[in-house]
């Protein structure tokens, strides 16, 4: 089932991230700009897909860690100018990381994602910036460094934690769907008794 789910989780991630998040990050810095006057020149992004994919790798088999890294890497890359599948190869190799280092961390998984998640956002933006300069696209690397690639660290750091609680409610609630369907239709639970 979360095979499933990961279309739809992923695709809504990837359409907030490419257009409602932007705007609500620009409003929250303005505000905080009068404060900080560092901040008002900052175009760093949340990138929730990424967050969906490392959160849901930490926990799940890896097969279904896997779809979720293409299916989150396709979605991105639809919504952007990066050729079709750039970004599944970042995710795949990110969720096969992180899975497997997670199998042998079973207390400290929300510590880890939080130490994880910094260096694959790095990982991920000078990815994105190697794939852009190969398509022909350039920027100047000091003020990319300073405007996007730190701030977008802060965000995805900031807003780890609120994604691995969604996704550890959507596990949960997945695994006990699991597990109550076979227990109803258990001999002497009174559901085939009936019948």
């Amino acid at each position: 089932m979360g095979r499933y789910l990961s279309i739809f989780i992923l695709g809504v991630s990837a359409a907030l991230s490419a257009s409602i998040i932007p705007h609500a990050i620009a409003f929250v810095v303005s505000l905080l700009g009068n404060l900080l006057p560092g901040l008002e020149q900052t175009r760093g992004q949340l990138n929730l897909v990424m967050l969906f994919v490392l959160c849901w790798s930490v926990r799940a088999e890896l097969a279904e860690s896997l779809i979720w890294a293409l299916v989150g890497g396709l979605a991105v890359d639809l919504l952007s100018i990066l050729p079709l599948g750039t970004t599944s190869v970042v995710f795949i190799l990110f969720a096969f990381f992180v899975n497997s280092v997670a199998r042998q961390l079973f207390r400290v998984r929300l510590l880890f994602l939080v130490a994880v998640t910094p260096p694959a956002t790095i990982v991920l933006t000078l990815y994105t910036l190697f794939a852009l300069a190969l398509t022909g696209l350039s920027y100047d690397l000091p003020s990319f460094l300073r405007l996007v690639l730190i701030p977008t660290a802060i965000y995805n750091l900031v807003a780890v934690v609120p994604v691995y609680a969604v996704v550890r409610l959507l596990q949960r609630r997945l695994e006990g769907g699991l597990q109550i369907a076979p227990q109803s239709l258990a001999p002497g639970s009174g559901a085939l008794d009936q019948t």
